[in-house]
């Protein structure tokens, strides 16, 4: 199902927040990398292990810091930087497994 024109600026514009908000390089890295992949989802089969690496590892920093924010620095705005991070490690993880499934079948 393809998105409209408005919903993809929107998500954009959400993302352009979240980024203000966050001030994380690598979540900035993630979320251009998702818009890429909404735009043009067909990742050749040579390019996809690299791509899965890096955003593996990019994820595995996200679950580092949530429980960083979860264990060290709690209330007010970091609880709301520990959502975002456990909601971004999971959004990133879901795409790394489909990743690999596309490079494993080709799909």
């Amino acid at each position: 199902m393809e998105n409209t024109i408005l919903e993809q600026i929107s998500l954009v514009t959400e993302f352009n927040d979240l980024s203000e908000y966050m001030q994380d390089k690598d979540l900035d890295e993630a979320m251009s990398l998702i818009i890429k992949l909404i735009a043009k989802p067909d990742v050749p089969s040579t390019k996809a292990p690299d791509l899965i690496v890096k955003l593996q590892a990019i994820s595995s920093k996200f679950a580092i810091q949530a429980r960083y924010y979860t264990t060290f620095e709690k209330g007010g705005e970091s609880s709301k930087k520990k959502n975002a991070y456990y909601t971004a490690a999971e959004a990133v993880d879901k795409l790394v497994d489909a990743l690999k499934y596309s490079a494993r079948y080709g799909v």
